[in-house]
């Protein structure tokens, strides 16, 4: 998660970047609570793909299906941990394509290098 904050890239992150953080982690474990009808710390597939949404992730099926199966574990759920790095991983791919999407399309064509950067980030 601190890469992903970390806007300065100082690998470290400033108390505005960790003011940030604490917002988001209080906003998505809101949403996590609220799924996790049963009280058992972890959210199922059909769980996931609510709370994408009421989240704000306005995605395909195939997308919400690809996260499911990055995120679930063997016994078919997904812990809090996940879910955060799932949310964090989201946002910022969404805020880098706005970034790119230059022409405000929907479309952006990548060079090498940035394709590399966005698969570090």
């Amino acid at each position: 998660m601190i890469n992903l904050l970390d806007v300065d890239n100082t690998a470290t992150l400033s108390k505005e970047e960790v003011s940030i953080l604490l917002k988001k982690l209080e906003h998505y474990m809101k949403i996590f609570l609220e799924a996790d009808t049963n009280f058992s710390g972890s959210i199922d597939a059909h769980e996931m793909r609510n709370s994408l949404q009421k989240a704000g992730f306005s995605l395909n099926n195939r997308i919400q299906e690809v996260i499911v199966q990055r995120y679930i574990s063997p016994d078919l759920s997904i812990n809090f941990e996940d879910f955060i790095a799932c949310m964090i991983r989201l946002e910022t791919l969404f805020k880098m394509f706005n970034i790119l999407d230059t022409n405000e399309d929907g479309i952006i064509n990548l060079s090498l290098s940035e394709w590399i950067f966005t698969g570090l980030i």
